[in-house]
């Protein structure tokens, strides 16, 4: 997501979406060195970055794909109204069940990224809202997150259907 965001910065004509973006990104590197310093910790390879599945794949290629000058809505959208939103509730999970007692500095982390990722979805869902603000352009927020939607339940999403 990190990447992908920071490809977009160049590709987006509005402003505020560059900034939204640019600051987005260097909260994802700093939630992605957390996750990399805690991994190990935890015997898990830190450095190994797999995908779950084909199918969640293809979805992240399809969030990506938004790559015209004319499709900042769809950008928005698969970040704002899909996938952040989807990371939101895969760590308030796993947070739900990490044990306080001997799991406290993985509940720090999870705790510091979702408030951060929370507060991504309402600045990029405010953003969103602002620039599509006419009836053609909720059809397409609507359209494109219905389709992302689809893609991410049949890789069971994140954690392809596993937790």
């Amino acid at each position: 997501m990190m990447r992908v965001l920071a490809g977009w910065i160049a590709l987006t004509p509005e402003l505020p979406v560059k900034l939204l973006m640019g600051r987005q990104v260097w909260d994802c590197a700093q939630h992605a060195d957390l996750w990399g310093k805690r991994l190990p910790e935890l015997r898990a390879l830190a450095h190994v970055s797999e995908p779950p599945n084909e199918a969640f794949v293809r979805f992240m290629d399809a969030v990506e794909s938004r790559e015209g000058w004319e499709e900042t809505l769809e950008r928005l959208t698969g970040i704002y109204r899909v996938l952040k939103p989807h990371l939101v509730e895969v760590y308030d999970a796993h947070l739900a069940c990490a044990n306080p007692i001997y799991e406290p500095p993985t509940r720090r982390i999870l705790e510091r990224c979702l408030g951060e990722e929370r507060q991504h979805v309402a600045d990029g869902v405010r953003v969103l809202e602002a620039l599509a603000d006419t009836d053609a352009g909720r059809v397409r927020v609507e359209t494109w997150m219905r389709e992302l939607g689809t893609l991410l339940a049949a890789g069971g999403g994140i954690t392809g259907g596993e937790e």
